[in-house]
């Protein structure tokens, strides 16, 4: 069995058509995240083929790869990136009462900036133990299993704006 699994600029959402292809896409199984950019296009074939747009918008072919150690090395970034993704069908793409709370929005927002939890605490005027557990629902709510990709969430082009 293949499995897809796709990373996609949030920016993309925005466009109507994109986001019925994408959206399309994730209902026939693949498992779409999005990220605030992404560096290079690839597809990857199995552990046999690569290949790497030779464009950003990638029409403009692609450099084919059977080289198994580069293959090796473009599978271990794909899961990297991947890591930091949000995925599309996650909790922060539903409607209604899974919006933050202002508080933990305020989080959020400086975790993006790369604040220590002790900063951030300071500058919202809670404990260090409610800025943890702020952070812990936060990465719940959004579906992430990193600090570094629930600040991406809250880096341009806004989860919330993608989520319309």
């Amino acid at each position: 069995m293949v499995r897809c699994r796709s990373l996609y600029r949030a920016a993309v959402m925005e466009d109507p058509a994109a986001r019925r292809f994408i959206e399309t896409c994730a209902r026939a199984g693949d498992q779409a995240r999005l990220l605030p950019s992404v560096p290079v296009k690839m597809k990857l074939a199995g552990r046999t083929t690569a290949m790497l747009a030779l464009t950003p918008a990638g029409t403009a072919g692609a450099l084919v790869i059977r080289a198994p150690v580069i293959i090796a090395i473009l599978r271990d970034y794909f899961e990297l990136l991947r890591g930091c993704a949000i995925p599309l069908t996650g909790p922060a793409r539903r409607a209604g009462g899974d919006k933050l709370t202002a508080a933990r929005h305020k989080v959020l927002e400086l975790m993006a900036r790369g604040l220590a939890d002790a900063a951030i605490a300071r500058r919202a005027g809670i404990s260090i133990t409610a800025v943890r557990r702020h952070i812990t629902a936060i990465m719940t709510k959004l579906g992430v299993t990193s600090r570094f990709a629930a600040g991406a969430a809250a880096q341009p082009p806004r989860l919330d704006r993608i989520s319309r």
